[in-house]
């Protein structure tokens, strides 16, 4: 896996023509596909790369830098320092060129932001209109000047947002279905929704999009599963009060009808008690993939951080193309 992550990064950065030279980049080294995101900064030729790690239920700090000191030799790159969210030094803060919109170093506010320089940029590393507010203080930015972007992840050079309809395949696969033949309804009223749909119509299922409650109801009764990808919601899907669908109602019209989430409030605990397919079987969150495109493989994640490094770029040579969605 090591040598495949360097081969599609190396291309990436060439495709993408990436250069950061004589940048410092503040960023994360995390578990499983974000162990390379430092490397991915440092393969763009970054002058130094600061990485932060941290305690999470994917792993621990002392695995992740061996992990990561390993893959130095490896690759054979040395200008990355490893370091906690504690060790993030005013000094740092006034060194570093470029921010990203990692886990790690959520949230970007005003108490971590009023210490870097105002030629900061930050690319946020997925497309604009996903922006979440609890991840970045964006009014800040726009009163310092700080600028931010997203990333087109569509753009002809990379083609990430397609990765969307291959990782609900895999998670209709997961889930017992075959999609071929299977009558689908996707919820949702936005982009996912539509590259999800018409995957899964390409491989032979009867699909309805919709965001309305109605329809659903009308359709439920010989539905093979609900697929919930709807980015924005709010609401809870299921629960036991003032929630979008009435569970027992849906299971009067088709008992046999599973549930697939890739975004939203989905409360498994609360479906698993109805006797119901509900996949993957961990808590589903508003604005907050239950899997990422991580899950189909490295290209679409090593890809979209290759060019939201790229973005990175445009933002500080004031030379926007249409990989860059400037917010402020």
């Amino acid at each position: 896996m090591y040598k495949r992550a360097y081969k599609i990064i190396e291309k990436a950065v060439k495709e993408l023509n990436v250069s950061l030279a004589n940048k410092v980049v503040l960023t994360e080294v995390g578990t499983n596909n974000y162990i390379f995101t430092p490397f991915i900064a440092s393969m763009c030729s970054a002058k130094k790369v600061y990485a932060v790690a941290k305690n999470t239920t994917y792993g621990n700090v002392k695995d992740i830098f061996s992990e990561a000191n390993e893959l130095c030799q490896i690759y054979n790159i040395h200008n990355i320092e490893f370091i906690t969210a504690e060790d993030i030094s005013d000094k740092i803060l006034n060194e570093v060129d470029v921010i990203t919109n990692s886990g790690n170093l959520r949230p970007l506010n005003e108490r971590l932001l009023s210490r870097v320089r105002n030629s900061l940029v930050i690319p946020i590393m997925y497309e604009a209109w996903e922006i979440r507010d609890e991840d970045i203080d964006i009014q800040y930015c726009k009163g310092r000047g700080i600028k931010v972007a997203g990333t087109w992840e569509n753009h002809p050079s990379i083609k990430v947002f397609d990765y969307c309809g291959q990782l609900a395949m895999k998670m209709g696969f997961n889930a017992g279905y075959e999609i071929f033949g299977n009558k689908i309804i996707v919820w949702s009223d936005d982009h996912f929704g539509e590259i999800i749909s018409e995957k899964f119509v390409n491989e032979g299922a009867s699909v309805i999009l919709t965001s309305n409650i109605n329809e659903v109801y009308k359709e439920i009764y010989n539905t093979d599963f609900i697929f919930i990808t709807d980015y924005d919601e709010e609401r809870n899907y299921f629960s036991s009060q003032n929630s979008i669908f009435d569970i027992a109602e849906l299971i009067r019209l088709n008992s046999s009808f599973g549930i697939v989430h890739l975004f939203g409030k989905v409360d498994v605990d609360f479906i698993t008690k109805f006797k119901i397919n509900v996949s993957p079987l961990k808590q589903g969150q508003s604005k907050t993939m239950t899997f990422t495109l991580g899950h189909i493989g490295l290209n679409p994640i090593l890809k979209l951080q290759v060019a939201g490094l790229k973005v990175a770029e445009e933002m500080i040579a004031g030379n926007l193309s249409s990989l860059s969605q400037l917010i402020c």
